[in-house]
């Protein structure tokens, strides 16, 4: 008689220490892929650093986003070259970390920028097998001259809309983290994808894959829709809980597995540390080099700080009392809510069928608009750049990437479903609402250099949203230096941009080759229409001319900010919230 029934556990099992793992399968002078999702993979980040420290090993680390903690590779010295698209801090607001900031002062790292998108893309390529890949991005900014001048970018002419070649980049080892795999090293990733499992089939050696849990074959199968990473490019198997720590964690349905919130207090511990190299070092010493291994590090996290992490169950229908509006709303809240009222507009306007949600001001914006916008009965998505789509965000966190509105999505997949396809592609017609540290009288933005040449923190998504989407609004802070003639570094091109929302004023233009005019004042720029143009003519960088049907903006209404103040409660990014 022949037994047909699938075997319990199948495969050779790879199950392994993570230090056994990274000592047996990384070497000096790798390409070492930090693969960004839902889920971070910083307990192996950081066994690479204790595995090498005062070793000298020359990597080049490739990321989507260098974050946090993970700046100990940079600070310690093990890496020579980063190539990302974003480098910094991003939870809660993006800013830049102090270590790479020195790092890269000092010539002690070099950073190639790419947009999110044109990376994955270029992995994209690699797992395929081709030399290279085609992309919308890249094209018009100081990032596409640079990977031209380097050979790693091709622009192409005559094809009908703007067209990027990228080329393939083969990592040697992928550091992801998962909810789940069985020993053989099938791997269950936590959604939204971003871009982990194209870095997988594109490695040479393999995949490190640390799990919150390991799962017989048997159980696998039966989730087998989230299984994302076969077994054969997988070379070690490392039960890691917490393994994505100080990030959060969103278990996609994996019994026995806890959801975990980002550790916002350790997130802060680590940046502060990180402002002297005395400072970081000591916090490194302490909480990488002095703890010999994950399990050690969570002993010394604490059974209890843990605890308080998990991520209960979350509700997907809330009902909230109006917060408190007496207090008038600051410069900032009116910001935000105009650009929101933008947003509004352009949707109806133009009949757009998805919101690309930027980071910051201009998250809460595009949150506010689509929310009153289905309300109103308008058939419009959110997007956000690592892979949610059409999700409902939910009061309390205003974290791009909150895990509470991970089961709010209809969809979840991937960058490259959200900026390959979604933003750009043409059976969407979409919108990108994002922020900027610098525009231009072109629309032009710059979030890679400040004046004194400092690195900020890159492109991220917003080169892929600048762009592809069919229209932009850019929500800037307006002062000296922010708005200026020409931007010292185009992150991201700016033909797209049609409406740009400061704190003072809104700028306008319906012909993308034209020039912004003025087109309403908000409350922080005065009370009459003369006296406010004169004050915002003093702040910009550029000449502008007012239309003739300039208005002074309404301020938030209670509702508005009664909305906005859900949203963000603790003024995150309100910093100068009214009292």
């Amino acid at each position: 008689m022949i037994d047909f029934t699938p075997r319990e556990n199948e495969g050779q099992s790879k199950v392994m220490c993570l230090s056994d793992a990274v000592e047996a399968l990384v070497k000096p002078r790798d390409i070492i892929h930090i693969a960004y999702s839902d889920a971070r993979p910083n307990a192996a980040v950081q066994q690479l650093v204790r595995s090498f420290a005062g070793k000298d090993p020359h990597f080049t680390v490739v990321s989507a986003g260098l974050v946090s903690i993970q700046h100990a590779l940079v600070e310690l010295g093990l890496v020579d070259k980063v190539i990302a698209s974003f480098a910094g801090e991003n939870y809660p607001v993006a800013r830049p970390n102090p270590a790479l900031v020195r790092a890269i002062a000092a010539g002690d790292v070099v950073v190639e920028h790419w947009s999110l998108w044109a990376l994955i893309a270029r992995l994209t390529a690699a797992a395929l097998g081709v030399s290279h890949f085609p992309v919308r991005s890249m094209r018009g900014s100081s990032m596409g001259c640079e990977a031209a001048e380097r050979g790693e970018l091709i622009e192409l002419d005559g094809s009908g809309e703007p067209t990027c070649l990228v080329k393939a980049i083969r990592p040697d080892v992928v550091l992801l983290h998962g909810a789940a795999a069985d020993e053989n090293g099938n791997v269950i990733l936590a959604a939204p994808y971003g871009e982990g499992q194209a870095g997988a089939l594109a490695a040479r050696t393999g995949v490190i894959a640390t799990v919150e849990r390991i799962v017989s074959t048997a159980e696998l199968r039966s989730m087998n829709t989230l299984t994302r990473i076969p077994a054969h490019v997988v070379r070690a198997v490392c039960v890691t809980p917490y393994g994505s720590h100080p990030y959060g964690f969103n278990n996609p349905g994996v019994p026995g597995v806890a959801s975990y919130t980002e550790d916002d207090e350790f997130m802060r511990k680590t940046l502060t540390a990180s402002r002297t190299p005395e400072t970081f070092r000591k916090f490194i010493a302490e909480w990488i080099l002095g703890v010999p291994s994950h399990d050690s590090y969570l002993q010394k996290l604490g059974h209890r700080e843990l605890k308080a992490l998990t991520r209960p169950e979350t509700a997907t229908s809330v009902v909230l009392t109006p917060a408190g509006t007496d207090a008038g709303a600051s410069s900032l809240e009116n910001q935000v809510v105009v650009t929101a009222r933008r947003v509004h507009q352009a949707v109806q306007r133009s009949g757009h069928q998805a919101v690309l949600a930027g980071v910051g001001l201009a998250n809460l914006a595009a949150w506010i608009a689509v929310r009153n916008l289905r309300a109103a009965g308008a058939d419009v998505e959110l997007m956000a750049e690592i892979g949610l789509f059409g999700y409902s965000p939910l009061p309390g966190e205003p974290f791009i990437f909150a895990g509470q509105n991970v089961p709010t999505s209809k969809m979840l997949t991937d960058v490259m479903s959200v900026l390959g396809t979604y933003v750009p592609g043409p059976g969407t017609r979409s919108l990108g609402v994002v922020g900027a540290g610098q525009i231009d009288r072109t629309g032009a933005v710059n979030s890679t250099y400040g004046d004194d040449g400092r690195f900020l923190v890159g492109s991220g998504g917003a080169n892929d949203v600048l762009s592809g989407a069919d229209e932009v609004i850019v929500t800037v802070g307006h002062r000296l230096g922010r708005l200026v003639e020409e931007v010292p570094y185009v992150t991201s091109p700016g033909a797209r941009v049609r409406t740009i929302v400061t704190d003072l004023c809104v700028f306008d233009r319906a012909d993308p080759s034209g020039d912004f005019e003025l087109t309403a004042l908000l409350p922080a720029a005065g009370g009459d229409l003369e006296s406010g143009i004169a004050s915002v003519r003093e702040v910009t960088g550029w000449k502008f001319r007012v239309s003739d049907d300039a208005v002074l903006e309404p301020g938030a209404t209670p509702f508005e900010l009664s909305l906005l103040r859900a949203f963000d409660p603790d003024g995150v990014f309100i910093r100068d919230r009214a009292e």
